[in-house]
């Protein structure tokens, strides 16, 4: 990659360690695990160190990550899976047989559509990538010497995929009978600590992403959205307001932020 490519080209819970190494790391939904190896591996070992929360818009920008760095070829999962919706079953899947022409695939007979990845996305990843299945393994000595066998410098190969971020999947709903939805969308918020930004992203009801704001301040991201029109009602701006004002806390101290963890 070119000095001014920006990698990695997705927001997310993850720590970015040497731009040489060949291993990338997701600890799935295994916050406790995350926090142990970011306090105990050596940085050098691994390109990139992050959690994969959800089947869809996670799963979609660790795939997006990894196949736009050309110098990753192995993508260990480790860690406790979701119960409800696992993660690791779906990017083994698609590994193995990459996406049909609805851009979804079945993973334990539940279909999951990852419509933001491109074919040569997905391409990218299946051919250069060898996924290895940890998941489950919680003990950060064993995950050491694993990452110790894993992790020598190899060569770059090709040239990293390349493809504009277009549409993104729904979120999954949330388990509670008296929300109502916002008919213009929904946001997801991430602090990126690499560039000490707050991310806030928009999608519509379809779940195809319409704008990214950044900055360091929540009142300006705030006022943004609404001067884009991304709002239509008072309890999705007052949430908002209080979700943005959490993550820019998280920014200024440090501490974890994590979306709708009051």
């Amino acid at each position: 990659m070119s000095e001014n490519e920006r990698w990695p080209i997705e927001p997310g819970d993850y720590m970015l360690g040497s731009p040489e190494s060949p291993l990338a790391i997701s600890t799935l939904s295994d916050e406790e695990l995350f926090g142990l190896l970011a306090k105990r591996m050596d940085r050098g070992k691994y390109a990139i160190l992050g959690m994969t929360r959800t089947q869809n818009i996670g799963v979609e920008k660790l795939v997006r990550n990894v196949a736009a760095n050309p110098r990753i070829t192995l993508l260990a999962l480790v860690g406790r899976d979701s119960e409800e919706a696992p993660v690791a079953p779906v990017i083994l899947e698609l590994s193995r047989r990459g996406l049909d022409d609805g851009l979804g695939l079945l993973v334990g007979g539940r279909r999951v559509r990852l419509s933001n990845l491109s074919p040569e996305e997905v391409d990218e990843f299946r051919r250069r990538v060898q996924v290895v299945d940890l998941s489950g393994s919680r003990d950060p000595e064993v995950i050491l010497r694993i990452a110790d066998g894993l992790s020598a410098p190899r060569g770059p190969t090709a040239a990293p995929t390349r493809s504009s971020p277009a549409r993104y999947v729904k979120l999954e709903a949330l388990d509670d009978p008296d929300v109502v939805l916002d008919s213009r969308g929904f946001f997801i918020i991430y602090v990126d600590r690499a560039r000490s930004r707050i991310i806030c992203e928009h999608y519509d009801p379809l779940g195809r992403k319409t704008a990214e704001i950044s900055g360091t301040s929540a009142k300006a991201i705030y006022k943004t959205a609404i001067r884009m029109g991304l709002l239509s009602r008072l309890d999705h701006a007052a949430y908002l307001g209080r979700e943005l004002a959490r993550a820019e806390c998280s920014l200024s101290t440090g501490e974890e932020y994590v979306q709708d963890r009051a």
